[in-house]
């Protein structure tokens, strides 16, 4: 498959602009997009999520390394071009037309609808299936979806594909193991099963109004409270991540304020010794992060059921087991109890022996009671080792004996929590050491500008220090809530099974509720599936984008965790460069898609800006080694360069040069001349 149109009236800096894509063949896949900064290459990438996706694009845009950092509806006003309005031209809408193969295709064209203020009014999807070149009769705008999923990329795979290749490299971090594990998922399709398990949860809460015996206003409002805690917790995280990419910017602006000064002068001469310590000291703020985490973990999970005692802890563990044993034995007992009824009944049915003369009334009830009192002394007493009673019956399944493994882990002595507050405070003597070492790097300053990105250098110190402390705040509350979530659940839980045993004629809310608890245990088992095949994906694309020999393998682990091992099985510990850290994110994609199995194009924006020429060469290649995928580059003059450009030459489908013409009113204009880039190539 390929992208052959693209077609933007009114987005962004680009007024009514066409651009036509061949496909893929005779060696020629790469199509190259030249274009200074602000010209408008992320611009395209932006119409390709947003023309597909709509909506939906949003929540991926910062996955793909795009900015997307606000709502739809301003998203969209933003992206009005600025004439427009004053031209009364109220309507902007992206076309993208995909070929499935020679024959057959579809174009999917989204317009937007604008008030004369320039306020997001409406929207509108049309589909059109394209056979031989001709189109079809449209289809509806709700089958867009499935015809993403079946024909292209879903919306939760898109940024494998779609991405900015500078930005995404903070996929690379080893500590973010989060951004990790949102590919996996993606790739698994779990976000589909969160999404089918909340619309289940809701399924269940609707169809249980008007069931008799049942609080019905308790069991709604257990599921809204824990529906909205459960919001605040996706928020929470949200905000979480946006911290981290806004201190890793700081931190990445420092560093470059700090290259700036030793260029100045202002560490006489010794730049590598400053960079050295810059290093150090974001590796050491890096380990301070981990360690309190580690910290807030043990206090938070461990050390409060260390202020139980071991009576009490041996009692409820000696409770959970008898209480195992208890329900086996009430299943045995219930299982048998239909062939009780079907024994009596027989009993008096049968004609021989005949009772001479026959039972009196009180001669029956006593037979009765002496078939009722064989039938209980064969399940009571209880045998040893039962519960007298199920006091904790919140507790479901194999949970019980998870539960009884948990109390086990639990212990903890207090050399841990010393040695972890000793290393927090090592790490905080460092951190505040270098900064001081820092601080002793003079030079001079003649005009006072030496003097004023000193001051810049501060004032980052202080606003990386003020975010580390709002990130510190918001895994607390993340803490709390998670807590909070886990205990509401429980009761919701256990409403809920108030509400199946008094209800059974709901057997549609029941199955409901299975395919809840399937996929509540269904998910953490999926990461072991595709695991080990995106580590040795990624391992392959590695090793022919690095120049480095090394490294043997990528490993990850079920938690999202990955490690560079050594030809001897060894873990290999260094600082990667930011070249290194964007061959690793690009491994990482590329592991990704790969895994997925879906041969989409790939449309990479900024491709090469912090690879040497090594790199350069060995990413080049691998975009160009599939001739059957098709593969935008979206470059700035400095990347593909002229040497670069005719390494590329022999794979280059078609070319486009990304021109700016301003049109008044502090208002420009891109239009994208073809079979033209840099330099008159």
């Amino acid at each position: 498959m390929w992208i052959s149109r693209l077609e933007l009236v009114n987005f962004k800096s680009y007024q009514h602009q066409i651009l036509e894509f061949p496909a893929p063949k005779d060696g020629k896949n790469v199509i190259l997009i030249g274009g200074m900064n602000g010209f408008g290459k992320t611009t395209l990438l932006e119409a390709l999520y947003l023309g597909l996706y709509g909506k939906d694009s949003i929540i991926h845009l910062a996955r793909a390394g795009i900015k997307g950092d606000v709502g739809y509806p301003v998203f969209l006003e933003r992206a009005l071009h600025g004439q427009a309005v004053r031209t009364k031209r109220d309507t902007m809408s992206v076309s993208v037309e995909i070929n499935i193969d020679e024959r057959e295709g579809f174009q999917i064209t989204r317009k937007w609808y604008f008030s004369n203020r320039g306020d997001w009014r409406d929207e509108e999807v049309l589909i059109y299936d394209i056979r031989d070149g001709i189109k079809m009769q449209p289809r509806s705008a709700d089958q867009i979806e499935e015809i993403l999923d079946q024909y292209f990329v879903p919306a939760h795979l898109a940024p494998f594909f779609f991405f900015d290749g500078e930005e995404v490299k903070r996929l690379a971090d080893h500590n973010r193991v989060e951004q990790i594990k949102m590919g996996v998922e993606g790739l698994l399709g779990v976000v589909l099963l969160r999404r089918l398990e909340t619309r289940l949860q809701q399924y269940q809460t609707n169809k249980s109004q008007g069931v008799p015996k049942v609080d019905e206003d308790k069991h709604r409002q257990l599921f809204e409270e824990l529906t909205k805690h459960e919001e605040q917790l996706e928020e929470l995280n949200r905000r979480k991540f946006d911290s981290g990419q806004e201190l890793e910017a700081l931190r990445t602006e420092r560093g470059d304020l700090l290259n700036r000064i030793m260029a100045l002068g202002g560490g006489g001469g010794d730049i590598a010794n400053a960079r050295d310590i810059v290093a150090e000291m974001t590796r050491a703020e890096g380990d301070l992060k981990i360690c309190q985490d580690s910290l807030e973990a043990v206090l938070g999970s461990k050390l409060p059921f260390h202020l139980i005692s071991n009576e009490i802890r041996e009692d409820y563990i000696g409770q959970l087991k008898s209480e195992e044993e208890r329900i086996r034995w009430d299943a045995r007992k219930n299982n048998l109890e239909p062939d009780r009824e079907k024994f009596v009944e027989r009993f008096f049915s049968e004609d021989e022996p005949r009772f001479e003369p026959d039972l009196s009334q009180a001669q029956f009830d006593t037979v009765m009671q002496r078939l009722q009192r064989a039938w209980e002394s064969l399940f009571y007493p209880l045998p040893d080792g039962c519960a007298d009673e199920i006091v904790h019956d919140y507790i479901h399944g194999t949970k019980r004996q998870q539960m009884i493994s948990l109390m086990d882990s639990l212990n903890i002595g207090a050399q841990d929590i010393l040695s972890l507050l000793e290393q927090r405070d090592s790490l905080q003597d460092k951190i505040y050491n270098l900064r001081n070492r820092l601080t002793k790097i003079e030079g001079i300053d003649r005009d006072g500008t030496l003097a004023a990105l000193k001051a810049e250098v501060d004032a980052l110190n202080t606003k990386i220090d003020k975010k580390q402390l709002d990130m510190g705040a918001i895994e607390k509350q993340t803490l709390t809530l998670q807590a909070d979530i886990n205990n509401e659940r429980a009761n919701y839980q256990r409403e809920h099974e108030k509400f199946l045993r008094a209800n059974p004629v709901k057997s549609d809310v029941a199955r409901a509720d299975r395919v809840c608890k399937l996929i509540a245990d269904l998910i953490p088992k999926l990461y072991t599936l595709k695991i080990e095949r995106l580590s040795e994906a990624m391992t392959s694309v590695f090793l022919q984008l690095s120049h480095k020999r090394q490294v043997a393998k990528i490993e990850i682990n079920e938690m999202g965790k990955s490690r560079m091992i050594s030809y001897e099985g060894d873990e290999i510990a260094f600082d990667k460069s930011a070249g290194e850290d964007q061959l690793f994110a690009t491994s990482l994609l590329a592991g990704l898609a790969e895994v997925s199995g879906i041969r989409a194009p790939l449309v990479v924006d900024t491709p090469l800006a912090r690879l040497d020429s090594n790199h350069r060469k060995n990413i080049l290649n691998y975009w160009i080694s599939d001739k059957t995928r098709q593969v935008f580059l979206l470059s700035q003059d400095k990347e593909i360069d002229a040497e670069t450009y005719s390494h590329l030459k022999e794979s280059i489908a078609q070319t486009y040069l990304l021109q700016h013409q301003q049109i008044g009113n502090g208002v420009g204009m891109t239009i994208a001349a073809k079979n033209a880039y840099f330099g008159g190539q």
